[in-house]
């Protein structure tokens, strides 16, 4: 499966979180991307503090958001800490 995960595809059915609710209802730039930007914003977090605990840099992270698609691995763990699934301490740890 060579394919990139949009946001659409992060975040299934209704979100377990405002925060995810509310990425998932911004309109959508070409990309997709823009409801990762607003989940961030919506925390109040820098780029390089909610990339890092997926793993991410700062500079990928903003590409991310800017529209390079999502790999998988980073796509999944996005996908369980938005669901509740994962805390910052399971990713962090």
């Amino acid at each position: 499966m060579d394919q990139d995960y949009k946001l659409e595809k992060v975040v299934e059915s209704e979100a377990e979180s405002y925060a995810a609710n509310d990425a998932c209802n911004v309109p959508m730039r070409a990309s997709g991307q823009a409801g990762l930007r607003q989940l961030r914003i919506s925390k109040r977090e820098s780029q390089a503090t909610f990339w890092a605990r997926f793993g991410v840099t700062q500079s990928s992270g903003s590409r991310f958001e800017t529209g390079l698609g999502v790999p998988p691995p980073v796509a999944l763990l996005v996908k369980l800490y938005v669901s509740g699934k994962l805390s910052d301490g399971d990713l962090l740890a």
